[in-house]
């Protein structure tokens, strides 16, 4: 059994093996290192360069397979004798015990040599690692978390350079992507989603706008403009908003740096946040009246407690907060009552002279009461069953026998 290297982490016919295989496809040679760049098994040019016991060639080896680890790739340097390098790691668990080094000349990698063409520099360095890692010489875990990293980190880094950059969008461009979600956030008093939002436009501000601060004025007075229409729609004091509008003109005029400017936008929109509060607390007849009606409307839909705040904009758990309050119920107590009113309107059936119930019929039907239960928005007809007694004291099909025409009412 070959002897493995306590130096390089490989034994020397593995290396001869690999060296063979790579030699064959790329004609690149290999040698095994040490961990301080010294060749153990030598092989190709790099191994037999005269130079090769000189410490800066160690170092440049050694520099090879820190880079590889570092990037999770081989990636090519350059050694003292201008050869190409590009390496792999031999490791055992997380301890980098050596090396294998692929060299060749420049010519080589970027015109060809021999009358063979250029080497494909990505696939020859991927090469290498694929060979080291099916022969379980380094650490494939370790190297693919360093590649995942790496690419994260270009990524990050491209989108810093697009957002410094006014290559994709202006400072109005982006406010316009923002506004649409600020604006819904007012409206449902949703206040921790618009303070993320507006923390959004601030670092526009920051990373966009560092010498057109009259620019970003006029910008955020548009927005404190849009917030406070926004606000009496959501049921703010109009008189109180106009209020907020001057009060902003005449601020922002006086503001000379952005660390300013964000102090004052943030101040606005707690102001009219605070406002919308204080107005909706006055007036909450007024928004279950509404949120009541969108119910009746909807109720046999598959609608649900955030449906609901939504369309009268209000935040779920405030619109759970005013139902309980205003009408003593819960929001599934008042939604089951209207689908069974509803239900209730298509069982009965009178005898009441036709002129006299032309409108009741619209809604009264022959249908099956499985039917009814579905269109009502229940689940099946066993629920509804269970619904109907709760609220009527008494089943679907009672409650239908009793409006039979020529029963006594």
């Amino acid at each position: 059994m070959a002897r493995q290297s306590h130096t390089c982490g490989i034994d020397e016919r593995t290396f001869r093996r690999l060296a063979s295989a790579y030699a064959d496809r790329w004609q690149v040679g290999l040698c095994a290192v040490s961990t301080d760049g010294r060749p153990v098994l030598s092989g190709g040019q790099c191994g037999k360069c005269e130079a090769t016991s000189d410490g800066d060639c160690d170092e440049a080896r050694a520099f090879a397979v820190g880079e590889a680890l570092r990037w999770g790739e081989p990636s090519i340097t350059q050694c003292p004798d201008r050869r190409m390098l590009w390496a792999v790691p031999l490791m055992r668990n997380s301890e980098v015990i050596g090396g294998l080094i692929a060299s060749a000349t420049e010519e080589q990698l970027l015109s060809g040599a021999g009358g063979r063409p250029p080497l494909d520099i990505p696939r020859v360095c991927a090469d290498l690692r694929v060979l080291v890692e099916e022969e379980n010489l380094t650490n494939a875990a370790a190297l693919r978390l360093s590649r995942q990293a790496y690419a994260d980190e270009q990524q990050r880094a491209h989108a810093i350079h697009a957002f410094k950059s006014d290559l994709h969008y202006s400072i109005r461009e982006l406010y316009m992507r923002e506004e649409p979600a600020l604006m819904a956030a007012i409206r449902s008093e949703d206040r921790r989603a618009a303070r993320e939002i507006l923390n959004r436009l601030l670092m526009t501000v920051h990373y966009h706008a560092r010498d057109r601060l009259d620019l970003v004025k006029s910008i955020f007075l548009e927005l404190v403009v849009t917030m406070s229409r926004t606000a009496v729609e959501a049921g703010g004091d109009p008189e109180e908003s106009l209020g907020i509008n001057y009060r902003s003109m005449v601020e922002v005029a006086e503001i000379g740096s952005e660390e300013e400017l964000a102090g004052w936008l943030r101040d606005m929109l707690e102001g009219i946040m605070d406002a919308i509060e204080r107005h909706r607390g006055k007036d909450p007849g007024f928004l279950l009246f509404e949120a009541l009606e969108y119910m009746q409307q909807h109720c046999c839909e598959h609608i649900s407690r955030d449906d609901v705040a939504q369309a009268v904009h209000l935040s779920p758990s405030h619109f759970s907060h005013l139902i309980g309050r205003e009408s003593g119920a819960t929001f599934t107590d008042l939604l089951g009552r209207m689908r069974i009113d509803r239900a209730a309107e298509m069982l009965a059936r009178t005898d009441k002279p036709i002129a006299a119930r032309a409108a009741e019929m619209l809604a009264r039907t022959d249908k099956p009461i499985a039917a009814i239960a579905l269109e009502c928005g229940f689940r099946d007809q066993s629920y509804f069953t269970k619904v109907f007694r709760r609220y009527r004291q008494t089943t679907p099909l009672r409650y239908r026998k009793e409006f039979e025409p020529g029963r006594a009412t």
